[in-house]
């Protein structure tokens, strides 16, 4: 019996014993907090909070009933709420367990992590032998990056409860990120043996097999997951990028080349993308809200229909046309620049960009939210007249995968929407320059990452400019390269303190579309990809630009619009929790 099916039939229990609880004495607030307990674990959070307010009714020192309305709350997105519910239930009772392991649930997912150990710490000393306890803080040290810390609570939760399916995939990811493969597989195995319908095991373990190029594998993974969880949807990309890989290896296998130099060139290429994914892995934000300054009419598609997403667009649109050089400048190279011109010539472009600002970020030391230079470049309306547009402030929450079958704490690995600090180079007379506080980390695996691409190139250089091995080099460097470059700027621009999500799509993806485009001199079509998450749940603020006209209608209009949505049915939407707002900047 898998892990889903024992919970719905001890939900059934508790249902049977919460109606004949309330049957019995209907001025008792425990059946009430029964029930709502059940249809929390039911996702009808609506029921669960007017039964938890029943439950505070009839006794007003019911800490439990204050625990749950604060875990409603952070289903509705109501943060300062939840933690002023969690604070009360603690006070009322401060030996309570599973409000101190709640609470730091709600920290760990705020990225207060520091915040979120002090409460599970807390946990283990009232209740030391509680394997949920150590998985959860297991998952904030691993957010915190303390991979040793980390490892010793989910070993710690495996010797309490040697079936805690969620903690071997945790571990397994944890594994996985240390680059310890065959100990990851085993745990991704085992969670699954305990639950064959655990999707994100799967998909987990399908990333595992994609990495060490097992691409049959990955894909039968990837399947599985999807067929467990719509919310896994997005791993269609992964499968036909897998088929790619497969393609590749199978002409690759079947041309006449020296086997020493195929050997030679996988090596070189897994040592390449590992150098890539060491970067990103260094470059990742830590931002809790970004700031998205676009036209009022994006603002408006944003709130009048239900699951409407943000687009990414193809990377050739940007509008900098140094955009994607600046990295190559900074590897002043011109073997391995003209190597990638070459593959950019045979292989289209399939990299996607989004780019948005900090708000909020560093407790408000480096903030976007309301600035007058980012409305002049960037908050324009339709005609492009400065400062007419908006800023639609959103949560740093609307970039991560979510799925339906996973608990709330269970950490993902290989994030497919990964929030990137934007990396800056300075030019100086005779060299060029790193200004990022992460270029200890950045600035070495660049010199790796030039060094085996001009190990490559030497093995390219063997063959003829007419081979096909030649060709699949080049072609090969360009593929590679394409999805880091974006990620550099001139530090003309480091005031910006720019992030962004940089992907990569197959080229026969069902998920690029097009919108049409009626400008002379141009192609009909303008290529982009959606977000994986909707966009309305995750919007904190809009604002209007300081040169708005008419900016009380645009307001009324927005906020009619956001709580149209909520009747129709978006309950992860709180109206009152947006804020519409007009910017205070000085426009001369």
């Amino acid at each position: 019996m898998g892990i889903f099916e024992r919970k719905n039939k001890d939900l059934q229990k508790a249902f049977l014993l919460a109606e004949k609880s309330i049957s019995i004495d209907p001025y008792n607030s425990f059946g009430y907090l029964q029930r709502g307990g059940a249809y929390f674990q039911e996702d009808q959070f609506e029921k669960a909070f007017e039964d938890a307010s029943k439950a505070i009714e009839l006794n007003s020192n019911n800490a439990y009933a204050y625990n749950l309305r604060a875990r409603v709350f952070v289903k509705r997105g109501e943060n300062e709420k939840a933690e002023v519910e969690f604070k009360k239930a603690i006070d009322l009772d401060p030996n309570y367990v599973n409000a101190y392991n709640a609470r730091g649930v709600f920290f760990t997912d705020l990225k207060q992590c520091e915040k979120a150990i002090e409460d599970f710490d807390k946990a283990v000393e009232l209740k030391p032998n509680s394997a949920y306890i150590y998985n959860n803080r297991g998952i904030a040290w691993t957010k915190l990056d303390e991979d040793e810390k980390a490892m010793v609570d989910y070993n710690r939760t495996l010797e309490l409860d040697s079936n805690y399916v969620f903690t071997y995939n945790n571990r397994g990811n944890l594994w996985l990120k240390l680059g310890e493969i065959d100990k990851a597989l085993k745990d991704y195995n085992k969670a699954i043996e305990l639950d064959s319908n655990f999707a994100n095991a799967y998909r987990n373990r399908g990333i595992l097999y994609f990495k060490i190029g097992n691409y049959d594998n990955a894909i039968e993974n990837f399947q599985k997951a999807i067929s467990l969880d719509e919310g896994f949807k997005f791993l269609e990309d992964k499968i036909k990028l897998a088929q790619e890989k497969i393609n590749e290896q199978r002409q690759f296998n079947e041309s006449n080349v020296e086997e020493e130099d195929k050997v030679e060139k996988s090596k070189l290429e897994n040592e390449i993308e590992n150098i890539i994914e060491s970067i990103r892995d260094a470059a990742k934000s830590k931002v809790k809200m970004v700031a998205h300054y676009t036209k009022l009419s994006v603002a408006d598609i944003y709130v009048k229909e239900i699951n409407v997403k943000m687009h990414y667009s193809n990377a050739i649109y940007m509008n900098d046309p140094m955009e994607g050089k600046v990295f190559f400048d900074y590897l002043d190279n011109e073997e391995i620049t003209k190597a990638y011109v070459s593959g950019e010539k045979r292989t289209e472009t399939s990299v996607y960009l989004g780019s948005f600002l900090p708000a909020e970020e560093n407790e408000g030391e480096v903030s976007h939210e309301d600035e007058l230079v980012m409305w002049r470049t960037y908050g324009k309306d339709e005609n492009g007249k400065e400062a007419s547009g908006c800023n639609v402030v959103i949560s740093s929450d609307f970039f991560k995968l979510n799925s339906s079958l996973e608990e709330k704490s269970i950490s993902m690995s290989d994030n497919e929407e990964e929030l990137l600090n934007v990396v800056y180079i300075k030019k100086l007379k005779s060299s060029k320059e790193i200004t990022n506080d992460n270029k200890d980390k950045i600035e070495p695996a660049i010199a790796q990452l030039k060094d085996k691409l001009l190990e490559l190139i030497q093995l390219r250089n063997k063959y003829q400019k007419k081979d096909d091995f030649y060709r699949e080099i080049e072609n090969s460097i360009f593929k590679r390269l394409s999805t880091i470059s974006y990620l550099f700027k001139s530090a003309d621009y480091n005031y910006e303190h720019e992030v962004r999500v940089i992907t990569y799509i197959p080229r026969n993806s069902d998920n690029i579309k097009f919108r049409e485009v009626n400008e002379s001199n141009l192609p009909r079509k303008q290529f982009y990809i959606e977000s994986y998450n909707d966009i309305l749940p995750y919007i904190k603020k809009i604002y209007l630009g300081p040169k708005v006209e008419h900016y009380q209608r645009w307001s009324l209009y927005l906020d009619y619009e956001i709580r149209q949505r909520v009747k129709e049915g978006m309950t992860n939407v709180n109206p009152s929790n947006i804020e519409i707002i007009k910017s205070e900047c000085k426009f001369q």
